[in-house]
């Protein structure tokens, strides 16, 4: 029927009851407008949602981009300091015998990256590593002379501004020989007090023999 409508009637036990007719295209219109209202705020909440998960995702690659440009230029600086002290070693340099008597924290100079090598030693398959303030370190040493060899071994590191601080190990022993063909060393240490791993560019090994001679000499990059 044409006239037909409905009657909402709002009832309280303190008031007058109260009516409203509705006719059923009004109703349907409330229907139709109550229902898009509530796909507009679904669609709202899933793009905000969208939004929200692209913006931590943005804010974590912010994150990991800020600590890569850091490393970057932590090891921009380290290159530039290499850069320096290699100018510096230009025409200079020492030899085994005095390396042995220098001090443990030498100035930038020809000892931090001069290869002194007699030929009686090798080095093979380094590993040295700064973690947590202390230094840990192995590798193989081989005897190439003619029968046994016996000495001890230096460990310096090498700082940011190119000096050389000797390491003590935690055991004496592990940084000691008595070999006739090979070896393996393995020796930890702490680092020097308020040296950080961010100061420390590299590690200077340095085998003498018996008579306090260094015959092998060579600095190498820290991992870790």
């Amino acid at each position: 029927m044409k006239n037909t409508s409905y009657s909402v009637l709002f009832m309280r036990d303190d008031t007058d009851v109260k009516s409203f007719r509705v006719s059923p295209r009004r109703l349907k219109l409330l229907l139709w407008a109550g229902a898009g209202l509530g796909v507009f705020v679904f669609i709202a909440l899933v793009v905000g949602l969208k939004s929200f998960v692209s913006y931590r995702v943005l804010l974590a690659e912010r994150r990991n981009l800020e600590f890569s440009l850091a490393d970057a230029q932590v090891a921009l600086e380290r290159l530039g300091n290499i850069e320096k002290i290699q100018q510096s070693m230009a025409g200079g340099g020492k030899d085994g015998k005095d390396a042995a008597r220098a001090d443990r924290s030498v100035p930038a100079g020809a000892r931090a990256f001069s290869r002194i090598d007699s030929g009686a030693m090798t080095v093979d398959n380094l590993r040295a590593q700064i973690a947590g303030g202390a230094l840990s370190v192995s590798f193989d040493l081989n005897n190439k002379a003619a029968g046994a060899a016996a000495g001890d071994i230096r460990l310096l590191v090498l700082k940011n501004d190119g000096s050389l601080s000797e390491v003590e190990p935690s055991s004496a022993a592990d940084l000691t020989y008595q070999i006739q063909r090979f070896k393996r060393i393995s020796a930890s240490a702490r680092l020097p007090e308020g040296l950080t791993r961010r100061e420390a560019l590299g590690l200077r090994v340095e085998i003498k023999n018996s008579d306090g001679e260094v015959i092998l000499g060579e600095t190498y990059a820290l991992g870790g």
